[in-house]
Parts: C-alpha cells; structure tokens; sequence
C-alpha cells in the first residue's frame, strides 16, 4: 500500500513540480503508514526505482534513445548501443536512494514524536 501510494503521489506531483517533491512526498507518507523502518525504505525505494525507469522508457523509446545515449557518452560510458539502459538504471538509483531514505527519515521522525501509550492504562 505505502509503495503505490508514494509511486502515484510523485507521479502526480512531479509532472507539475521539480523532481525533488519525491522527498517531501515519501517523507509525509512514510510518517503516516510505514510499518517499520525496512517497510518505508524499499517501499520508497522500489516505488521510486520502478516509477523512473518506467517513466524513462516512455521518454526514451520514441526518440530511439537518442538523448539517454548522449547522456551515457557525458558520463564518460563506453560506446554500446546499450548506453540508454546503464542510464535508466542509474537515474532509477538515484532516485529509489532518494526516496527510500526520505522514506526512512519519515518513519524514524514519527517514532520520535508519537508518544506511545502506556501499556494497561485505563
């Protein structure tokens, strides 16, 4: 649930504001319905990682590739025709990074702040 909640929120969110807003946005959803801290980062991780990539071919397929190679060739990439898909993957990376550890900062910010209830108190 927290994976498809944060995928949708940045895919919303990011066609009208900067690329950074995933941080916020898995920040704020993690704090809501994390369950554990393993559970709000590879939520935000994969979310993210799977959002990008998808994102990126829809991009990247119609014009054959043709930036996403260049972009490969500026990272110093040796020549293949596979350039486009290292590209995917490190974009993916940084952003399922970006997001998994929002994510977890989320999490961790709500354990410190709720005050757990007393155990047998009426």
């Amino acid at each position: 649930m927290l994976l498809l909640l944060i995928a949708a929120l940045c895919f919303v969110f990011q066609l009208f504001l900067p690329w950074w807003i995933i941080t916020p946005l898995a920040f704020g959803a993690a704090f809501w319905k994390a369950e554990n801290s393993t559970h709000a980062f590879w939520s935000g991780f994969f979310a993210l990682f799977t959002l990008w990539i998808i994102l990126g071919l829809f991009y990247s397929i119609p014009n054959e590739h043709i930036l996403a190679n260049r972009v490969g060739a500026m990272l110093g990439l040796p020549e293949t025709t596979v350039n486009w898909v290292i590209v995917l993957l490190i974009s993916g990376i940084i952003g399922g990074l970006t997001t998994g550890f929002s994510a977890l900062a989320g999490y961790h910010v709500r354990q410190a702040v709720v005050i757990p209830e007393k155990q047998g108190s009426k």
